[in-house]
């Protein structure tokens, strides 16, 4: 059995586009149709040479603290971000207005633009997705993980 060198391997990963030029190849689609574009659509077109890839990215497994971090950013940034995470009654589906986290109780939370307060927990990994047609991200938890605590036999 061979296996891929990484050399081989990188070659493919860079074959992948980003999230921005998969954006403007379907609005050339759309524009070689003659469909018309949407405002957004005609003001990312305006906007692409200022536009960064990283400014379009998703990002997965993020841990409480990366999460916090990444939220920060975008939100000093100007940059709107939705609480996709559930809670007893559902999905939340609410703007984040600010995040505080706090090292030392270690704990992170989330105010929501209703007046309402999530916390972040070390037991899940999160996510944050950029949504073009509504130019927002979302915090969504991917997977939420235990640790195994050994259990000695008395006997």
């Amino acid at each position: 059995m061979r296996i891929m060198k990484f050399e081989k391997w990188s070659k493919y990963l860079t074959l992948r586009e980003s999230i921005k030029d998969d954006e403007l190849n379907r609005i050339l689609d759309k524009i070689s149709s003659h469909q018309k574009l949407t405002s957004r659509e005609e003001e990312f077109l305006s906007k692409y040479d200022q536009i960064m890839d990283k400014d379009l990215t998703d990002m997965s497994h993020l841990s409480k603290n990366t999460a916090f971090d990444k939220v920060s950013e975008l939100l000093d940034n100007g940059r709107k971000v939705i609480c996709d995470l559930y809670d007893k009654d559902g999905q939340i589906n609410d703007e984040i207005v600010s995040i505080e986290n706090d090292f030392e109780d270690d704990t992170c939370l989330l105010f929501l633009k209703h007046g309402d307060e999530i916390k972040l927990h070390d037991r899940f990994l999160y996510n944050i997705k950029y949504d073009f047609n509504h130019d927002t991200y979302s915090l969504s938890s991917q997977d939420e993980f235990f640790e195994k605590i050994p259990v000695e036999d008395e006997n």
